[in-house]
């Protein structure tokens, strides 16, 4: 078999390749946070064998830059004594936005979160687990951008 031989490139040919080269490199993508403003969202609790554990609950908020950036947004909205507690390794993701709650002391309980966004809309669960009680629940939550704020 012959060797192949290569021809070397000429300028116009060099500046196509390497444009071709910057067009396709990807840019990071921008973090997936809705927009602020006015939200409805349906709060669901679910225990693990339990069907229909309580009726949805129903809020309406105003969530501002502060609160999609603290996440604050995605907090626990039942009544849940883990709502007290600490979020830790709040990070927000180009896909997801995931936290961690963690109640201080020995056999306390822990929580962890992952929620998708988008612009006008966000969705997510939080597991928790109640410390020493060997009992796990999730929240799921559903916001819809209603508008600004009043």
């Amino acid at each position: 078999m012959a060797p192949t031989r290569f021809r070397p490139l000429n300028a116009s040919t060099a500046v196509f390749v390497l444009l071709s080269a910057m067009c396709s490199a990807r840019a990071p993508a921008a973090p997936s946070l809705p927009e602020p403003g006015l939200y409805r969202v349906e709060v669901r609790i679910a225990l693990p064998n339990v069907q229909d554990v309580a009726v949805p609950l129903i809020l309406t908020q105003c969530v501002t830059d502060a609160d999609l950036v603290s996440g604050h947004a995605f907090a626990i909205q039942s009544e849940n004594p883990l709502r007290a507690c600490g979020t830790i390794d709040y990070l927000i993701g180009e896909e997801l936005i995931t936290y961690r709650v963690a109640c201080p002391g020995p056999n306390m309980g822990y929580a962890q979160a992952r929620f998708e966004a988008t612009t006008n809309t966000y969705r997510g669960s939080i597991y928790m687990n109640m410390g020493g009680k060997n009992m796990t629940m999730s929240e799921t939550q559903t916001g819809k951008r209603l508008g600004p704020c009043p």
